[in-house]
């Protein structure tokens, strides 16, 4: 056996980065062993970039807990990260079979774990350095967004929890992605978007994103738009949208 613990479902916490929120994820660490409680210790591999909440525990026979990895660096991920070469992303998991701990919960945390238990000089030590953590959330979109970094806001919607409907997030100014995407003329992440289930009638600061491609002149954002349920609304818009039609005729 080459490890204890099996960080669940993957070795990848997904961080989701919100403007006004905590920027956190979750991660789902099981003992494998079937007779033998499990001590084990999760930290960042850069110290301050993030904090685990319980970073330490006892885990009981194929018991599993779920900790809580929250970013703390100031400065906002210019990526999705993740799998990558990326080291200041990366934690070390350390695990350690506990014979005759005392587990009453499926999970003992904190103050049951002896620290000279991960000394290898004590006990056998597994390491494993695989776990990473990738960003999503609307703030990491919306700088890829203006950067054009087009594959990689496909990597953040492809992990993304349908639930957020992260083609629409929006960012700390209240802008929608398809708003920025539009502002930008750029087509390309107009169409990433709208394939990702991005409303294309939302409002972004009082205005739809056909009204937004209507005032740059943008006609082949309005012929996707349109194409993806757009409205007609107002005399530019509608100049726009006919021009888009004619395109598309």
């Amino acid at each position: 056996m080459d490890r204890l613990v099996i960080p669940e479902p993957t070795n990848e916490v997904v961080v989701r980065v919100e403007p006004g929120r905590p920027a956190k994820g979750e991660l789902t660490l099981r003992n494998a062993m079937h007779t033998m409680p499990v001590a084990f210790r999760l930290q960042p591999a850069v110290r301050g970039r993030f904090a685990v909440r319980p970073h330490t525990g006892i885990l009981a026979p194929l018991a599993a807990v779920t900790v809580e990895v929250l970013y703390m660096a100031s400065e906002a991920p210019d990526g999705p990260g993740g799998g990558g070469s990326r080291g200041e992303d990366a934690f070390l998991l350390h695990s350690v079979v506990a014979p005759g701990a005392s587990v009453r919960e499926p999970v003992s945390a904190l103050d049951s774990v002896n620290p000279e238990w991960f000394s290898a000089r004590k006990k056998q030590v597994f390491v494993d350095s695989g776990i990473r953590a990738s960003f999503v959330g609307a703030e990491v979109a919306a700088r890829l967004v203006a950067t054009g970094a087009v594959e990689a806001l496909r990597e953040v919607l492809d992990r993304s929890d349908p639930a957020w409907r992260a083609a629409d997030a929006e960012d700390e100014s209240g802008s929608t992605l398809l708003d920025l995407a539009v502002g930008l003329g750029r087509a390309d992440i107009v169409q990433v978007l709208l394939e990702y289930g991005a409303d294309a009638d939302k409002p972004s600061r009082g205005r739809t994103p056909l009204e937004i491609a209507a005032a740059s002149g943008e006609c082949l954002i309005a012929e996707l738009l349109l194409a993806n349920g757009a409205k007609h609304a107002g005399s530019d818009a509608l100049h726009v949208a006919a021009a888009a039609d004619t395109t598309m005729s």
